[in-house]
């Protein structure tokens, strides 16, 4: 009896390893107690795939997919808190955070990699951004050329970040969703 109880649950490990099964593990602290999070489809934003409650600062959503998905979780009442993610099996990761903090994702390799460049794109952008304020106040031609030097090398690194990053990726279905949508601009 006791070997038939260690066959069964050996067995519905194994199986649970290779499911098609995924669990959202949310995280949103600084949203209201009972507030509503909706799961969409990136580019369907009117499929609904799923919603959760938010309850001491934690929401969850399970389900199973067979296929890897582009999607978005976001706070019903302000849709510009959101997060883009990788539905796929496993245990996902979302961090929702009220703007301008951003909101992450982790937890599977895909979702991992996407999280990954969008923190290097973040990082960059603010130094872009930094230095565009800082070029309009510049007073000597010389400051001026380097720093458009500096704006023109971080664009050619964001860009470069995101092609390697579809490179790298490009077997599954975040380096197709990136070679899909993302136009590398023509440097002169």
């Amino acid at each position: 009896m006791w070997r038939a109880i260690f066959n069964f649950s050996l067995l519905t490990f194994l199986f649970s390893c290779q499911s098609d099964a995924y669990h959202i593990q949310g995280y949103a602290r600084q949203l209201e107690q009972s507030d509503t999070i909706c799961i969409v489809l990136e580019n369907e934003p009117e499929r609904m795939l799923g919603k959760a409650i938010v309850n001491d600062g934690k929401f969850s959503v399970t389900g199973h997919t067979d296929t890897i998905l582009f999607c978005k979780a976001y706070l019903n009442r302000m849709k510009n808190c959101s997060v883009d993610f990788m539905l796929e099996p496993g245990n996902i990761t979302l961090e929702l955070n009220l703007p301008p903090k951003p909101s992450r994702t982790s937890g599977t390799k895909l979702n991992n990699q996407w999280q990954q460049l969008n923190d290097s794109i973040q990082r960059m952008g603010t130094k872009l951004i930094n230095l565009v304020v800082s070029a309009k106040t510049s007073t000597d031609e010389e400051t001026h050329q380097a720093r458009l030097q500096a704006i023109d090398s971080l664009h050619r690194r964001m860009s470069d970040c995101i092609v390697n990053t579809a490179r790298r990726n490009a077997d599954n279905p975040l380096g197709q969703y990136i070679e899909k949508n993302y136009k590398a601009p023509e440097f002169k």
